[in-house]
């Protein structure tokens, strides 16, 4: 450990920022964003001189071992008593959290010692790459999204970390991290904009970006800059002149420093200037660095740059102030995001029960998804689905099927044959009459027009079986088959429509009571038959009543035939037996009515009769479709969302039971996964209630 400990100026917040690198410490930061101070910038530009001029810790800058992975280097105060100590340790990323073989290779990753040299952090990068890449170390995945943490602790020690994150490279108008000395790999783009653009939306982060005076020139790291969308109010410029041109180079940082606001408007924080503190001068202490920063500075060169942003104690204070305001700021959201993940993780948890390693708590497990199922069930088909945690519309069942019987209403209603359709009777008659005077011209008529022709050809078929001049009633059962005909197709489609429904709700119903896929995989296999019944049992009940419909004579009790068929009546003897049209002569119309023929009487009855009927049946139809197929069988018992239930799963035997409920490794993992988090957001919220008693 070097003679002297460089730290930021504040004191105040120290304890707060102990505890921000204790839940650092419990791997919090994959799951909430903690306030960090981060450092990112293009390769080459001296982010390893601004780290190591900002924590006095020399970081090896050679074989890319800095790039791979984000490194958190952390200072933690201990009491006066004890010794100064060096810690390294993993912490997993979001993604890392869930690889179970990562995490069995970082498990023993935990090296300590008592002084911070070159040698012991080489050693410490060396070994966390071997940790956390395994046999890929030198393959394609270059790339990790888990964090080193080195932590140096002490009495002398203020705590506060920063993080430095893989170096940015320019692609395709977006910035993307890659490690140094590769280029950008397809297989790292989804790792490397987890790492870098992840951590740079955390809006509470503090972001140090790193450019030097030759990138100023190229305005190759201002366009990557430029490119970060979501640094506003958070991102802190950074200067690093490198001495790679003497001449004029302070000129592009003066002019920085003095519109730095104009120059790139996600940087409102502005610019600093440093002196890049490469290792062309490693002989000297950090002492003698910084008076050769200083004597920078105070060159005529510089003379126009404001002094409080020149050098690197400005830097620090400029970043401690602004450290502590985004830390008071943060911490009731920061401690209320803990909360809420812990009832997150419990919720979890109780839904996956016990560990299911035996019977009792396989059946307890069933017992409550079938619980869950049917409570959701009910819901949908009551139309109550408030109790459904879901926004998706499918779920609404009793909406969606009700919608689908009013379309089918409106559709089946119609007589679409065109030689079937009915007209309006009074002025269809009113027309007839107004042709001639002639019951022979009337009849020659029905003969062409739609249903009259329809009954007229059927009537002259069935003529052998009635009296001279009467329709058989055959006639009326004949043309009303083909009228009907069309409901078959509608009903058809209902009925499909409807299963379709019940079956994308069953899915979303059965993902939300069961969220593991094998279970869910299980339980459709046992009740697969069950489904294929009630498939089957629907569409025998629909063509049941199809074939009744097609063999059923014409009968009804609905008081409104008769109703309709005395108007009818009354209107066809108004206008055959009344007055005469007005083009006729007086005396033209006999006043019996005996023009008016048996045959082209009875036809223009049985239309009547038809039309009337017509109606009636086809809504006799349509709820028979909704009540005896739709409610009884498609929505009925043997309903999908209604068989996943405790009388269908818990009459299994043992091994079956194991089968459906028995944990596989992917639930222990899950188990695993989920203890660990609730394990670590309990721990945080202890150390938040031992921090506020103090």
């Amino acid at each position: 450990m070097g003679k002297r400990i460089r730290h930021f100026a504040g004191v105040e917040s120290s304890e707060q920022l102990a505890f921000i690198d204790e839940l650092h410490a419990l791997g919090l930061s994959s799951t909430i964003e903690l306030p960090e101070l981060v450092v990112v910038g293009d390769q080459s530009t001296g982010k390893s001189s601004v780290l190591q001029a900002i924590t006095e810790i020399s970081l090896p800058v050679d074989e890319g071992m800095c790039t791979r992975y984000p490194i958190q280097i952390s200072f933690r105060q201990t009491p006066p008593s004890t010794k100064p100590s060096i810690k390294a340790t993993i912490t997993s990323g979001p993604q890392t959290e869930k690889d179970d073989a990562f995490l069995a290779r970082i498990q023993d990753y935990n090296i300590e010692k008592d002084s911070l040299t070159p040698e012991v952090i080489r050693e410490m990068i060396s070994k966390a790459t071997e940790c956390m890449f395994g046999k890929h170390q030198r393959g394609d995945k270059t790339l990790c999204d888990a964090t080193l943490r080195i932590e140096r602790s002490g009495p002398d020690e203020l705590h506060w970390s920063i993080k430095d994150l893989p170096g940015l490279i320019r692609k395709g108008g977006s910035a993307q991290a890659v490690p140094n000395g590769d280029s950008p790999r397809l297989s790292n783009t989804t790792i490397a904009e987890e790492i870098v653009r992840e951590t740079l939306r955390n809006e509470r982060n503090i972001v140090l970006v790193v450019v030097d005076d030759v990138d100023i020139e190229r305005q190759k790291s201002l366009e990557i800059v430029e490119s970060i969308q979501g640094l506003r109010n958070r991102g802190i410029g950074v200067l690093n002149k490198c001495d790679k041109r003497e001449e004029g180079a302070g000129s592009w940082m003066v002019s920085l420093l003095q519109n730095d606001l104009a120059t790139v408007p996600h940087l409102n924080h502005g610019w600093f200037g440093l002196r890049n503190r490469r290792p062309i001068e490693p002989k000297l202490t950090d002492v003698e660095r910084d008076d050769a920063e200083e004597r920078e500075f105070n060159q005529a060169a510089w003379r126009n740059a404001p002094k409080d942003r020149c050098g690197i104690k400005s830097l620090m204070n400029y970043v401690d102030r602004e450290r502590r305001a985004q830390l008071q700021k943060s911490m009731p959201q920061i401690i209320s995001e803990i909360r809420q993940k812990l009832r997150e993780c419990d919720w979890e948890l109780k839904k996956m029960g016990e560990a299911r390693t035996s019977p009792r708590a396989q059946r307890y497990f069933v017992l409550q998804f079938c619980n869950d199922m049917q409570r959701m069930a009910d819901a949908s088909l009551r139309g109550q689905y408030h109790d459904i945690a879901s926004e998706d519309p499918k779920t609404r069942l009793r909406y969606m099927v009700q919608e689908r019987l009013d379309e089918f209403s409106v559709a089946v209603l119609p007589v679409h044959e065109i030689n079937m359709s009915f007209g309006r009777y009074e002025a269809e008659l009113s027309a007839l009459r107004s042709q001639s005077d002639d019951p022979a011209v009337w009849e020659a008529a029905i003969k062409q027009h739609g249903i009259y022709a329809e009954i007229y050809k059927e009537a002259m078929i069935c003529r052998g079986r009635s009296l001279p001049g009467s329709v058989h009633p055959d006639v009326e059962e004949k043309v009303f088959r083909r009228m009907s005909a069309h409901w078959e197709g509608y009903a058809m489609g209902i009925v499909e429509d409807a299963k379709t429904l019940v079956k994308e709700c069953y899915d979303i119903l059965l993902r939300l009571a069961i969220p593991n896929a094998r279970v869910r995989l299980e339980v459709s296999r046992v009740i697969g038959g069950q489904l294929e019944d009630w498939n089957k049992d629907s569409d025998h009940a629909l063509q049941a009543l199809i074939e009744d419909n097609q063999v059923r004579p014409l009968f009804t009790r609905n008081p409104s035939l008769e109703k309709k068929l005395s108007y009818a009546d009354q209107r066809r003897n108004a206008i055959f037996h009344g007055r005469a049209s007005p083009k006729a002569a007086p005396d033209a119309i006999p006043r019996d009515g005996s023009f008016l023929s048996t045959l082209l009487n009875n036809i223009l009855q049985t239309r009547a009769k038809l039309e009337c009927y017509y109606e009636i049946a086809c809504y006799r139809f349509i709820d028979n479709v909704a009540m005896q197929v739709i409610e009884r069988h498609v929505l009925g018992p043997k309903c999908p969302l209604r068989v996943v239930c405790a009388e269908t799963f818990t009459q299994l035997d043992n091994e079956e039971l194991s089968r459906v409920a028995g944990e596989d490794k992917t639930d222990t993992s899950t188990r695993q996964r989920l203890e660990r988090a609730r394990g670590r957001y309990r721990d945080a919220l202890e150390k938040w209630e031992q921090l506020s008693v103090l």
